[in-house]
């Protein structure tokens, strides 16, 4: 990335906020939002403040989200904006302006969402902002393992984990992956698309033994199967794996995908709600779906 670009994102509608200023919490509307050199992320919000509309970058901290059920702040019309970019293509650079302001900004770029993005999964991309921050400051190593069946809907699900957050610290490993590959950087989060089980069948003491390395090298595991009812699905055989690798410091969480709208929110908010980030919203990430997920007990430490 060249000195003075950021990645930035920016919504297709403004979404209702709330901003905290002078200790006191003003109504605003959510515009976006951008990574700040080297290791933070601002949010763009409007919002009347002296006399007038101003645009401001924020820190996540200083901004409440709505919630199901809440009343939404006043909102003015205001123009569409372009829907997000998705950061598992190229980003959209920009140029750091000298002040914030309303000037016309370019299409989305190929791969973006045409129909924009779910006021649900807004709040969950703003709680994925929070954790990467957090990974960062308080120099963590995550991984998301994402394995199960074919087409089970792990590639979105990975898309959608790292959609918005800083690709220098954040990257997704799929297909057949050496198990260098696989080991995160300081400060970083990897997620593993199907390549942590396979692609051939992997022995499960050797699973077993690398996961328990990591574990004791300070790395932060959340294990997620996918699973869907196809003819050619083998859950016998899925099962034994899942059962056997279970263990409790990196259990597995079976993940119904053949809703892939509802699996995917799902997946969001069981990995954060897995890892204790600072300034985490509860209230943003909802109850779990008892239909979508299902934890696996874990198997006892073996020797």
């Amino acid at each position: 990335m060249a000195p003075g670009e950021r990645p930035v994102a920016l919504l297709r509608e403004a979404l209702a906020v709330e901003v905290l200023l002078d200790g006191t919490w003003h109504p605003a509307e959510l515009l976006g939002w951008r990574h700040d050199a080297p290791d933070s992320a601002r949010l763009r919000v409007r919002l009347d403040r002296d006399g007038g509309p101003r645009v401001l970058w924020v820190p996540p901290a200083l901004v409440r989200l709505p919630v199901p059920g809440a009343v939404p702040a006043p909102r003015r019309s205001a123009p569409a904006l372009p829907a997000p970019h998705r950061a598992a293509h190229p980003p959209v650079r920009r140029s750091a302006p000298a002040a914030p302001s309303d000037a016309p900004v370019a299409p989305p770029a190929a791969g973006a969402s045409a129909g924009g993005t779910s006021a649900a999964e807004l709040r969950l991309q703003v709680e994925l902002l929070k954790l990467q921050a957090w990974v960062r400051e308080e120099r963590r190593r995550v991984v998301v393992v994402l394995d199960g069946g074919r087409d089970a809907g792990q590639a979105g699900i990975a898309a959608a984990l790292v959609e918005h957050l800083d690709p220098r610290w954040a990257r997704v490993v799929t297909g057949a992956a050496d198990r260098a590959a696989l080991l995160p950087s300081p400060c970083g989060i990897l997620v593993a698309d199907r390549c942590w089980c396979g692609p051939a069948p992997v022995a499960v003491d050797e699973l077993v033994a690398r996961e328990r390395a990591l574990l004791d090298g300070g790395v932060q595991l959340v294990k997620l199967w996918c699973s869907v009812r196809r003819p050619d699905a083998d859950p016998v055989a899925e099962a034994a794996l899942v059962g056997a690798t279970s263990t409790p410091g990196a259990p597995w969480t079976v993940l119904a995908a053949d809703d892939e709208p509802r699996a995917r929110l799902a997946a969001l908010r069981h990995v954060l709600a897995a890892l204790d980030y600072r300034g985490r919203s509860d209230d943003a990430l909802g109850r779990p779906d008892p239909l979508v997920v299902a934890a696996v007990p874990p198997l006892a430490v073996r020797a």
